[in-house]
This record gives structure tokens, C-alpha cells and sequence, in this order.
């Protein structure tokens, strides 16, 4: 497998350049927001993705049970990444207000 061929998988494209491409500079602050947020996002669309999925299982339309249960299991999985960073955010904030000035 080629290293080019990394920018081939959604949502890499954005996070490693590939050779010969350079990223804009982003203060720290500014790019770690927008990670964060666009983070929510898609967690919520996920979320969004499988309440959809559960409402169509049980109106009898579309859906097989497994594709219902994977998308329920990564809108599961995905909100308990966001929560674990959301706790390493706050610990880190908490260690550095320990610190003395």
C-alpha cells in the first residue's frame, strides 16, 4: 500500500498531508476548536443516523436488525470517545490551574 493512498480515506485528507502538500499554519487553539466541533457534529449525526435507523426497524421499513445494531454501535462508541476526550480536556485544565504561578 502506497502512502499516497492514505488521502484516499475520508476524513485523512484534512489531518495528514501528503507529500509535496503543505498545511496552512493554524494557531493551536484555533485547530483544536474546530476539531472539537467538527467532532460534536458528527457524533450527532451519528447519533441522528441511528435514532433514524431504530424508527425505520420499527416501522417495518428498510433496515435489516444488524445494520440498525452497527449504526446504534457507533453512534455508542463515538460519544464515548468524545466524552474520554472531553475528560482528558478537563484534566488538563484542572493539572495546569494546580500548577504554581
Amino acid at each position: 500500500m502506497q502512502i499516497s493512498a492514505i488521502g484516499n480515506i475520508s476524513g485523512l485528507t484534512q489531518s495528514l498531508p501528503i507529500q509535496g502538500a503543505q498545511a496552512a499554519p493554524q494557531s493551536p487553539a484555533v485547530g483544536f476548536g474546530n476539531l472539537l466541533q467538527d467532532m460534536v457534529g458528527k457524533v450527532s449525526e451519528l447519533q441522528n443516523n441511528a435514532d433514524q435507523s431504530i424508527q425505520s426497524l420499527a416501522t417495518g421499513q428498510g433496515k435489516g436488525l444488524h445494520e440498525v445494531m452497527l449504526a446504534v454501535e457507533k453512534a455508542s462508541i463515538s460519544f464515548q470517545m468524545l466524552t474520554q476526550v472531553r475528560n482528558k480536556a478537563v484534566e488538563a485544565y484542572q493539572e495546569i490551574m494546580r500548577m504554581p504561578v
